[in-house]
């Protein structure tokens, strides 16, 4: 049996957390303390024998990387692992090609930890291999634009890490942090070792095959926060490539993304009112709008179906809620930067992007934190008020006295 049939035994003998019956269900226990929940819809084990064109793009949103260019013919999925190769050819303008891939799917932010299984490029062919998140394109909703570079084979006795924003509208960049953590190898490519990044509690801690080289308090919610897709790429910035030594591959042998809760006790699809558990008003589209960008407030028990919310979950464990009186979603306000505190959250027609879809993750005594998929904030209530028509906001989710961020889901009479 190989190691990843092993793996996926495990999960079906009894290594299992229920999500809603979608298949999000296989458990592990990345860092030690943690109720860690597999999320299949955004990992990879790459089994088969072509790129998955639902989870990856093949290529990056920039087409050269100083002395090479990114080649679709530089990316295939062989024996269990994503090859990228470097290779000695002609191509856009380079003599140099790479491999690269984004994914399509959102690694959360908030309470998540993801570990990639890789084996980077032989050092002597000077050809950086690189594991780090980012999403295109880079824009002013997603302000600041966080880049995680989990790993980038600078040196390879050592884990080197980085921070970057890329703010635009003006178009900026700064480096936010860096770390060099010394492995006690001699070379990092030698062999396949695992590189994680786990985001909790206002941190950002980097492991390498298990253990911690770098906790960092962040200085933007974003990087803790807000979901980012998942960047596996060769890159130029060593210099020249030594072309004695190559071709050359990278090998992924999977990337896993877990988050922290057993989601135990998460509804089932249907009709629900949200009651919010420090008001105990309920989750409202004031005066049963059909209007687009209406903001949602709170209120009391109303006679009519502006409170009643269908509740259906996707197929990445996520859900969306619609208003059963408007045919509307719940949506969070995204033409200005989604990691602000105090964004506001509407009510919006379907259209499916993760500014629509929410974590709903259990707290206590049968409530839920109701977290966006995009910013990785929480649907609460301004100023955790307790009047009437209080308009509904995205915050970090604090888990302090006020439970403005909590919610109960009771099924619709």
């Amino acid at each position: 049996m190989t190691k990843k049939n092993i793996f996926i035994a495990a999960a079906a003998t009894g290594m299992l957390l229920a999500f809603g019956g979608n298949g999000m269900n296989a458990k592990a226990a990345p860092p030690a303390e943690g109720n860690w929940t597999l999320l299949p819809a955004a990992s990879d084990e790459f089994d088969g024998n072509q790129l998955d064109g639902t989870k990856w793009s093949n290529g990056l949103w920039y087409d050269v990387t100083t002395d090479l260019a990114f080649s679709p013919s530089n990316v295939a999925v062989r024996d269990g692992n994503l090859v990228l190769t470097a290779k000695r050819e002609n191509y856009n303008g380079k003599s140099y090609t790479a491999g690269a891939v984004e994914s399509k799917f959102e690694v959360p932010g908030t309470d998540s930890y993801v570990e990639v299984r890789a084996k980077a490029l032989d050092k002597r062919a000077n050809v950086l291999s690189a594991i780090w998140m980012q999403s295109s394109p880079l824009s002013t909703v997603m302000n600041p634009n966080p880049e995680i570079d989990i790993m980038e084979t600078v040196d390879y006795r050592k884990l080197s890490s980085t921070l970057h924003v890329w703010p635009q509208n003006p178009s900026s960049h700064t480096q936010m942090g860096t770390n060099d953590w010394d492995t006690g190898l001699q070379d990092i490519s030698a062999d396949y070792h695992t590189y994680g990044l786990e985001r909790r509690d206002g941190k950002l801690r980097f492991y390498f095959d298990g253990r911690l080289a770098w906790e960092k308090v962040s200085t933007y919610d974003a990087f803790v926060e807000m979901s980012r897709h998942m960047v596996l790429s060769l890159e130029g910035h060593l210099g020249a490539p030594a072309a004695e030594h190559l071709p050359g591959e990278f090998l992924i042998d999977y990337v896993r993304t877990y988050y922290d809760s057993d989601f135990a006790g998460i509804p089932e699809n249907g009709c629900y009112y949200l009651i919010n558990a420090e008001s105990g008003m309920l989750l409202t589209v004031p005066n049963s709008s059909t209007e687009e960008r209406t903001q949602l407030v709170q209120a009391k028990l109303k006679s009519n179906n502006s409170q009643e919310w269908q509740i259906s979950q996707n197929d990445d464990g996520t859900y969306c809620m619609q208003n059963q009186s408007s045919g509307k979603y719940v949506d969070l306000k995204a033409d200005q930067s989604v990691a602000d505190n105090g964004v506001p959250i509407l009510q919006y027609s379907y259209h499916g992007d993760s500014n629509q879809r929410w974590y709903v993750v259990p707290t206590s005594n049968g409530y839920f934190r109701i977290m966006s998929a995009m910013s990785g904030k929480a649907l609460c209530v301004k100023d955790a008020s307790l009047e009437e028509e209080a308009p509904i906001i995205q915050w970090t989710f604090e888990n302090e006295e006020d439970k403005n961020d909590e919610w109960m889901f009771l099924r619709c009479q």
